[in-house]
């Protein structure tokens, strides 16, 4: 695989190709690189490439979110990823999960093209449509900006105000969500 530079990457997500199952790399400039490599091992060598493992990364995102499934995964302070589900598995067992950088993000907007509710706007001008509805998507960047402060090793901020931040952060997709709703 490739060497990517973390601030490169805008969004990992699967792809199918003439090969098979895929993975598509866009990049902040809007380019795309098409790897023949699976999500996960692309996430793998991106883990250890920062010499951590993905497993112990999902285990800090977990403790810092309280969710067990679609976890950030905040790999290197320019490399926060989010979870998304940006597809509908042809086969089961493809996955259907994609990933996109919290650092990318340019906008969120409604999408009317039935799957797809949302689009992700991402610099360089890519528009990734998503599965999940605006309020899924805000609620999992939340998750992301969580895990991306439990991961930054801030001494000055005690361990006892972590179950306080999950619960503001729950607080404030509830408040969104009931916005998003009136407008």
């Amino acid at each position: 695989m490739t060497q990517l530079n973390f601030e490169n990457i805008a969004a990992i997500v699967p792809t199918y190709s003439m090969v098979g199952d895929t993975t598509m790399i866009i990049k902040t400039d809007g380019s795309k690189q098409i790897i023949d490599h699976s999500i996960r091992t692309v996430l793998n060598r991106l883990a250890d490439s920062r010499a951590t493992n993905l497993i112990a990364l999902k285990q800090r995102a977990s403790s810092a979110t309280e969710q067990r499934i679609f976890l950030p995964l905040a790999i290197a302070p320019d490399l926060v990823l989010s979870a998304v589900k940006v597809r509908t598995p042809r086969v089961p067992g493809d996955t259907c999960t994609g990933y996109f950088n919290l650092h990318a993000l340019s906008s969120l907007t409604v999408n009317n093209n039935k799957p797809y509710h949302a689009t992700i706007k991402l610099t360089g001008g890519t528009e990734l449509p998503v599965l999940w509805t605006i309020s899924t998507v805000k609620k999992h960047l939340q998750y992301a900006r969580l895990a991306m402060s439990y991961t930054a090793h801030c001494p000055e901020i005690p361990p006892s105000l972590l179950p306080i931040a999950i619960k503001i952060v729950g607080l404030v997709h509830d408040i969104l969500s009931l916005r998003s709703e009136k407008e």
